[in-house]
């Protein structure tokens, strides 16, 4: 009888361990399911955050991209927008493949006693492609005060030199006297004490205010001709609208087109045809007989001038000077000549690179309102 109770007892014991297994089981499988449940959790929370910031900082950049594109063509999107008249606030909408953006441009300041207005701009950007389901588009606001530039490039000259220039012959006209009459006169020509100035026979020579400026020694006339040729030739290729060689030399029948045409070669660049806007020479150059040029030249090395040829506006020559380079005398040849300073030209030129500048420690990347 002890036997067979003894038999049954271990069978009961046995069962009871099976059970408590079982339910040790149960309790491990559900902790190991939660904590790979918690685990997934906060890795798809941790990409999700991951994700929002990444749309977050590509909504910014739409952000600064629009108000990128606004300030540097503020009329393209805005017609009615004039730095003297512009009161606002006005909007731009511009479309990107990821989203899009509103840029809103309002003046602040008007101008004040012959100070620049003061314009308030702000992008808010949409980013609006990978976006999860019920989930909220990702908007960034990016805002910066900007006043509007006026670019100015004062004329020492009709003609300026840093190699100086050399005249044969006393026919033609070199006159600082503004030829639109909007400006005071300026020099004939002006170049350093030496080489200076030198005309061999006739008797017309500059006129101006002073007909000759004298620029004094050769540090002295770099420090006067008021042209950043390094920081030129270092943005030009980006900048300019026509780059030579590689591009097309530009038909001219506009007569809105005030281009800027950069020149890089190394050999001598001739004038192909008469044209306006602001020429850039790296090297030297020469114009021949009949052509006419409106606006600013600037010339690295030498300029000479074969025949009759006209330059209305500003010419700069021998810049290559101010790189440490020897340059040669530019040369007048035989022929008549008008060379003549016209601050209406000029400004035609240079107004390419007016516009909105921002000020700077004025930006907020996330601006609070739009």
């Amino acid at each position: 009888m002890r036997h067979s109770t003894s038999k049954v007892y271990r069978r009961r014991l046995r069962g009871s361990r099976r059970g408590v297994a079982l339910v040790l089981s149960l309790v491990l499988i559900v902790v190991l399911s939660a904590t790979a449940a918690a685990a997934l959790g906060m890795v798809g929370s941790e990409r999700r955050v991951v994700e929002d910031h990444e749309a977050a900082a590509e909504a910014h950049a739409l952000a600064r991209s629009a108000y990128d594109q606004f300030l540097a063509n503020p009329t393209g999107f805005i017609p009615t927008f004039a730095p003297t008249t512009f009161a606002g606030p006005d909007s731009a909408h511009i479309v990107f493949s990821e989203g899009y953006a509103w840029v809103k441009v309002q003046r602040v300041r008007p101008s004040v006693g012959g100070s620049a207005p003061l314009f308030l701009i702000r992008s808010r950007a949409v980013r609006t492609i990978n976006r999860p389901v019920r989930t909220p588009v990702a908007e960034r606001v990016f805002a910066q005060y900007a006043q509007w530039q006026d670019v100015e490039m004062p004329a020492l000259a009709a003609w300026t030199s840093l190699s100086g220039i050399t005249k044969a012959g006393g026919t033609g006209t070199i006159s600082g006297a503004d030829n639109c009459g909007a400006s005071t006169p300026v020099a004939g020509v002006a170049v350093p004490n030496v080489p200076g100035y030198v005309q061999s026979g006739g008797t017309s020579v500059p006129t101006g205010s002073p007909p000759i400026l004298n620029m004094g020694n050769q540090n002295q006339a770099n420090g006067m001709v008021g042209v950043d040729w390094v920081t030129i030739l270092g943005g030009m290729a980006l900048s300019a609208d026509v780059v030579l060689p590689g591009g097309a030399w530009p038909s001219f029948a506009n007569s809105t087109y005030w281009p800027v045409i950069y020149v890089d070669q190394a050999s001598d660049f001739t004038l192909p045809s008469s044209g306006r806007g602001m020429l850039i020479v790296k090297n030297s150059m020469t114009i021949v007989g009949g052509q006419q040029w409106d606006g600013i030249i600037l010339v690295g090395g030498t300029f000479t001038s074969n025949g009759i040829n006209v330059v209305n506006g500003a010419l700069v020559t021998g810049l290559n000077v101010l790189l440490g380079q020897s340059v040669p005398p530019s040369n007048i040849g035989n022929g008549t000549k008008t060379y003549r300073y016209d601050s209406c030209n000029v400004e035609m030129a240079v107004k390419k690179f007016n516009g909105l500048a921002p000020l700077r420690n004025s930006s907020a990347d996330n601006w609070p309102s739009y």
